[in-house]
C-alpha cells in the first residue's frame, strides 16, 4: 500500500473522531456569531462593556474561559486524534498482521502520526482564525499557525512515546499537560521549594509551559512571534518523537 493510501484508511478509521472535533470546534464558532450579533458596538465588533451590561461577571467569566479553551483546541485535537496511536493495534493485535507485510513498521506509524498530526493542525488552523475573526474582527496573523503547529509538535510527540509503552497515553499527557501548567505557576510565582537542580530537571522533562505562554501571548496581543521559544517547543517535540522511534523499535509487538 503507497503512502497516500495508508493515509486515507488511517483519516477514515478516525473519522468518528474527527466529526466530533468539527462538533466540538462548531460550537465555538456558534458562540463566536451569537456574540457578534448581540454583543456587537457600533464598529460591528464584541464590546466587552456590553458584555458586563448583558450578563455581568458570569458572561463575561464564560467568554474569558471559552477563549482560554480556544486557545488550547490544538492540544485538544492532537490528543484526541492520536490516543491509542500504537497501543490499540498492539491490544488488538494489529501490528503484528502489518509486521507480516514486508514493509518497515515504524515507517507505517510514522506515516499515520504525520496524517493525523495533520489533520489536528488543520483543523485547529480553520477554527481558530474563523472564531477571531467573527468576534474580534481580526487574526493573529501567522503567530496563530506557529502557536498551533507548538501544541501538535509537542503533545503529538509525547503521545506517540506514551503510546508505545501504555494505552492510557491520553491520561499521561493530560496529567502531564496541567502538572505543567501548575508547575509553571508555581515557578514563576517563586514558590517552588525543591532544590534548583530538581527543578532544572523537572522543567526540563515536562512540556515546555513556559515557551508555549510566550507563544500565546504572541498570538493573544498579536506581537512578534517569539521564535527563540518557538525553537524550544520544537525541540522538544522532536526529542519526544526520537525517543518514540527508539522504543518503538525495542519495543515488543
Amino acid at each position: 500500500m503507497n503512502a497516500l493510501g495508508l493515509v486515507g484508511l488511517t483519516v477514515a478509521a478516525r473519522r468518528r473522531r474527527l466529526f466530533a472535533l468539527v462538533a466540538f470546534g462548531g460550537l465555538f464558532l456558534a458562540a463566536a456569531i451569537a456574540a457578534r450579533l448581540l454583543l456587537r458596538d457600533e464598529h460591528g465588533h464584541v464590546d466587552l462593556d456590553t458584555v458586563f451590561v448583558v450578563g455581568g461577571y458570569p458572561l463575561a467569566s464564560a467568554m474569558l474561559l471559552m477563549g482560554w479553551v480556544l486557545g488550547r483546541y490544538p492540544l485538544i485535537a492532537t490528543v484526541v486524534l492520536l490516543a491509542g496511536l500504537f497501543s490499540h493495534d498492539r491490544s488488538a493485535s494489529y501490528a503484528r498482521l502489518y509486521a507480516v507485510r514486508p514493509t518497515s513498521l515504524l515507517g507505517v506509524y510514522a506515516i499515520r502520526f504525520a496524517a493525523l498530526a495533520g489533520a489536528a493542525f488543520l483543523l485547529s488552523a480553520v477554527l481558530m482564525p474563523v472564531f477571531d475573526l467573527l468576534l474580534l474582527g481580526t487574526w493573529a496573523g501567522p503567530a496563530t499557525l506557529v502557536l498551533i503547529l507548538a501544541y501538535v509538535l509537542a503533545y503529538g510527540g509525547l503521545m506517540a512515546l506514551f503510546s508505545v509503552w501504555t494505552g492510557v497515553d491520553v491520561w499521561l499527557t493530560v496529567f502531564l499537560a496541567i502538572f505543567a501548567i501548575v508547575w509553571n505557576a508555581l515557578d514563576v510565582a517563586g514558590v517552588l521549594v525543591v532544590p534548583p537542580g530538581m527543578r532544572d530537571v523537572i522543567s526540563f522533562v515536562l512540556p515546555p509551559q513556559a515557551a508555549l505562554l510566550r507563544l500565546e501571548e504572541a498570538f493573544a496581543g498579536i506581537e512578534p512571534i517569539p521564535w527563540d521559544a518557538f525553537l524550544h517547543v520544537a525541540g522538544y517535540g522532536i526529542v519526544m518523537l526520537t525517543l518514540a522511534a527508539l522504543s518503538f523499535a525495542r519495543r515488543e509487538i
